[in-house]
């Protein structure tokens, strides 16, 4: 009787065990990896906001350059709402949450900028170096900063676990060990 309820706990602790390394697997696929990889997302979408704005600053009757400002800040804009959608209820809300309005005053720049090319190419160049490049270090360096958080928190979550998983293991081996050990000892008694 004392193997079978042993085996029957090694078993139930070993399910137990799945299940909530399943779970923590999730939160760290659905939370902090998703939310890493969005800010990453961000920060690649703002660089190429950059690149079309300067490059309609150089040649104003690009409209490729037009398309790919749109393009950059449609791409910028759906990233940023699946990374807020992931962050939502996390520590990381209210982070992404402060970079909405950072967006919002560097497109500002941007559109004014861009306005500016068409008709005065030296007031566009000088908007872009006194007030789109700042305002963009700025966004950036909240972006870096929160990449890192989340690449941090999510190793962190990684490593947590993993090693609860190896626990469950070693604790499901331990059970099942000690459930042959007295599955023998009542052999060898009968």
């Amino acid at each position: 009787m004392a193997p079978a309820l042993l085996f029957v706990l090694a078993l139930a602790a070993s399910l137990w065990g799945l299940v909530r390394t399943q779970n923590d697997f999730n939160q760290y696929i659905g939370t902090e990896q998703a939310v890493a990889a969005g800010l990453s997302e961000l920060y690649a979408q703002g660089l190429q906001t950059g690149q079309a704005l300067r490059n309609i600053v150089l040649d104003p009757a690009n409209t490729k350059a037009d398309d790919n400002l749109k393009a950059a800040r449609e791409a910028y804009d759906q990233a940023y709402a699946t990374t807020l959608g992931s962050a939502k209820g996390t520590v990381f809300e209210k982070d992404v949450l402060s970079l909405a309005a950072l967006r919002s005053a560097q497109t500002n720049i941007q559109d004014q900028v861009r306005a500016l090319a068409r008709s005065d190419v030296a007031a566009a160049v000088s908007t872009l170096n006194a007030q789109e490049t700042p305002a963009w270090r700025t966004l950036r360096g909240s972006l870096l900063a929160q990449i890192n958080t989340a690449r941090k928190t999510a190793n962190d979550t990684h490593n947590a676990t993993q090693s609860r998983a190896k626990r469950m293991q070693n604790v499901t081996g331990a059970l099942a060990l000690l459930a042959v050990l007295v599955a023998g000892m009542l052999c060898v008694v009968m």
